[in-house]
C-alpha cells in the first residue's frame, strides 16, 4: 500500500457506516482524491474541522493499487475560510464553489492550476463581492477544462473587453475592472449556461443560489 501526501482542499464528505465518513478533496498533486476517514463522525476525532467544505489542508492518505477509495491519514487544517461567519449569500457560493470543484476536478490528474486558481478566489472573497469572484472563477473553470468560447461571438464588445482584463489579473484585484449589475446578470447568464452545457446538467447548488438569493 503505496502512502502519499499533498496539499487538498476539502470538497464534500458523506457519512459512511456508524463513525465515519467518505470525503472528497481537490489535491494538488494528485487531482481529485476520494477517501475514507475512519472515526471522522466522532465528536475529539483526529479529523475535526479539517473535514469542513473549503478547508485548506494538508493531506496524507495511502491507497492500493486499483482501490477507488483511499484510506485517510491525516488532515492537517493550514487555512480556514470562515464563510459562517459571513452572509448566507458569501456561505451559498461557497457551496456553489466547492460543487464546482467536484465537477470540474478529476482522479489521477496533476492540478496544479486548478488549486492555485481555487486558493486565491477563496482569498479574494475576503474583500471582493462574491458576484465578481463567482464570474472570474466559473470563466476561469471553463478556460482551464479548454471550453470557453471566444467571448466576442456572446458579449457586447465593451463587456468582453472587460472580461477579458479581469481574466488576466489576480482575483484579489477584480475591483479594479468596473462592471456595471447589468453586466454582472448578463455575465452570470452566459457562465451559467456554458458550464450546464458543459456539464450536461444544472448543479444543485447554483439552483439554490436562484432560489434563495
Amino acid at each position: 500500500m503505496s502512502g502519499y501526501q499533498s496539499e487538498a482542499l476539502t470538497l464534500r464528505t458523506y457519512p459512511y457506516a456508524e463513525s465515519h465518513k467518505i470525503a472528497v478533496f481537490l489535491t494538488r498533486s494528485f487531482g481529485k482524491v476520494r477517501g475514507v476517514a475512519y472515526g471522522a463522525q466522532k465528536a475529539k476525532g483526529r479529523f475535526s474541522g479539517a473535514l469542513e467544505p473549503l478547508t485548506h489542508v494538508r493531506l496524507t492518505f495511502s491507497r492500493k493499487e486499483n482501490q477507488e477509495l483511499a484510506s485517510l491519514r491525516n488532515c492537517e487544517i493550514l487555512q480556514v475560510f470562515p464563510a459562517y461567519h459571513l452572509s448566507l449569500e458569501v456561505n451559498l457560493h461557497f457551496s456553489y464553489f466547492a460543487e464546482l470543484l467536484v465537477e470540474f476536478s478529476r482522479e489521477e490528474e496533476e492540478s496544479e492550476l486548478l488549486f492555485r486558481l481555487s486558493l486565491a478566489v477563496l482569498e479574494a472573497t475576503q474583500k471582493i463581492s462574491i458576484d465578481r469572484v463567482a464570474r472570474y472563477f466559473e470563466l476561469w473553470l471553463l478556460k482551464l477544462d479548454g471550453v470557453l468560447p471566444s467571448l466576442e461571438a456572446k458579449l457586447p464588445s465593451t463587456l468582453a473587453e472587460k472580461v477579458y482584463a479581469m481574466m488576466k489579473i489576480p482575483a484579489a484585484e477584480l475591483d479594479t475592472v468596473p462592471l456595471s449589475g447589468e453586466e454582472n446578470r448578463r455575465l452570470e447568464t452566459l457562465s451559467g449556461q456554458l458550464i450546464e452545457y458543459h456539464l450536461e446538467k444544472r448543479l444543485k447548488t447554483k439552483k439554490m443560489l436562484k432560489e434563495l438569493l
